[in-house]
Order: structure tokens, then sequence, then C-alpha cells
């Protein structure tokens, strides 16, 4: 009801409302442009399959209630855009209206690495995402408890969130070579240093830490979610991907990888090469020319 104060107290004819994510998307349509007659801007950053992943039954009754809104309002918007390709065109069959892409604009530039791994030699891994359900980081502990090099792998877990206790917990009782750092200022040095970035979402838009650790040089391996992975990986060309929750599958790439990192640098080479339709300036300068022709 804020919002609402501040729109009718603006009087400028040529307001335009910018919402994020589809649980206040649909609320910002039926408010905002339906009641109020004000233009919105609907920008999406998870693919649908956000609304397909239920952790009980409550949470299930609210995705679907928020996935039939979707399917009703959306097409009331007067933009809607995504931050992937894939997201756009599932989006866009759902709705049965045009959606824009316009990629999060997070690669400046490129940062190659003076060390590469080294066969055989202890293996730092990286992952950079939330503390939760979707981000799956599970997964990435059960992957390096089952290797045959557990004790050749050194994990850095960089974020916060609900699931912190339970992956410390999981860490202490399998007696892992993990840390897990809740102070995320100064990225860079983790990307600098350490050897293979390792993401496990279940679901995305466009993960952005993905896209940085391809900027300095990292090798990547993910899981297949949607969306995103295919086109920041470039369909398995620019890195390694496995199917969500598939741990044994991730073991043995990371089984790979200390035995013969070449393939994996081969394909980040690639990745490296495809980052520029990420940079700032192209989706800026997109997202103000969409701007301009509301």
């Amino acid at each position: 009801f804020k919002i609402l104060k501040i729109i009718n107290k603006d009087k400028n004819k040529n307001k335009i409302f910018f919402s994020m994510q589809y649980f206040c998307n649909v609320w910002s349509i039926l408010f905002i442009k339906l009641f109020c007659n004000v233009k919105t801007f609907i920008y999406e950053i998870n693919h649908l399959n956000e609304l397909k992943n239920y952790q009980n039954n409550i949470d299930k009754f609210k995705k679907n209630l928020i996935l039939f809104l979707v399917k009703r309002l959306y097409k009331y918007s007067d933009i809607v855009s995504t931050n992937s390709a894939e997201c756009s065109k599932d989006l866009s069959n759902l709705i049965n209206r045009k959606v824009i892409t316009i990629y999060n604009p997070c690669f400046e530039k490129l940062t190659l690495k003076k060390n590469k791994y080294k066969k055989q030699t202890k293996i730092r891994i990286l992952n950079i995402a939330r503390l939760s359900y979707q981000k799956d980081q599970i997964t990435i502990l059960k992957a390096i408890n089952s290797t045959k090099i557990k004790n050749y792998v050194k994990l850095t877990l960089v974020g916060f969130g609900p699931l912190k206790k339970d992956l410390s917990n999981f860490i202490k009782i399998n007696k892992l070579n993990a840390k897990i750092i809740s102070n995320k200022k100064k990225l860079n040095t983790y990307y600098k240093n350490n050897d293979l970035f390792l993401y496990t979402s279940l679901y995305e838009g466009l993960p952005t830490t993905v896209v940085e650790a391809a900027s300095f040089s990292m090798p990547i391996v993910s899981s297949n979610f949607k969306s995103g992975s295919e086109e920041i990986l470039c369909s398995g060309r620019g890195g390694y991907t496995f199917d969500i929750r598939d741990y044994k599958k991730l073991s043995n790439i990371i089984y790979k990888f200390y035995f013969n990192p070449k393939p994996f640098y081969k394909k980040e080479k690639y990745c490296r090469k495809n980052l520029y339709k990420f940079s700032k300036y192209i989706n800026l300068k997109k997202f103000n020319s969409v701007l301009e022709k509301i």
C-alpha cells in the first residue's frame, strides 16, 4: 500500500514500474498496471522450474497459485523480460507473448590465471552461492565424500543462508577438508586462488558467479539446471555438466580433473571466448533501448 501511495503522489505521466521475480511480479501487474494504470516492466531472474520445486505441501500450493497467476497476468505487462534465452523461450510459451532476453550485465574483463592446476596435486574447489535449498551445496559435499581422492580436495563455500548449519554438520561428521566463508566482500581473491568452480543449483535464471568464474579463467562444472547453464557453458563446449543432484557423476568429474585437467582447460578457453554477450555495455544498452520504446 505504501507503493500505491507513492505512485498516486507522483504526477508524472510517464511512470514505469520495474518489478522482479514471480512472487512480486504478479501483484505488481495486478495492482500497479491494472488498478493504477501505470506501465510495468517485468524482469524475471529465475526459470519457471522455480515454481515446480516444492519443499512441502504449503510451498506447493503457493507456487501453483503463482504459476496460475503468471499464466493469466503476465500478458498485461508492457514489457516482460528475463535474464536468459532459455528462460525467455519457456516463459513465452506459457504466457503466449513475446519475452525479451536481457542478460545479467556481469562481465567486465578477462583475468588470465598465471598458474594452472597441476595433475595429481590437491584440488582447490570453489562454490559461491547462497547456502539454500535452491543452490544444493549438499550435492558438492556428497560428491567429495564419495570420491577416491577425498583427501586431495580442499573445498571453499562462500555464502550465507539457512542451510549453513546443516552443511557445517555434514563437513564435520564426514571430516571433509572444507570451510564455509560468509564474508563475500572480496570475491576476486577466491576466484584467483582456486582451481575448479562447481555450481549445483536446482534452478536459476542466469547465475552471475558462474560468469564471473569464467572471466577469471576457471574451469567450470555445473548441474544442467534451467536456465542459463547451457548459455554460459555453450551447450557443454565451455564446461562439464551433470544431472541435477547426481553427486556420483559429479564425483567422477572431480576424479577426472585430478588426473587429467587438460580437457577442462580446453573447455574453459572456449567458454572464456564467448563471455562478450554478458558484457555490461551490451546489456545496459539493450535495457535502455527497451525502456525508450515503452
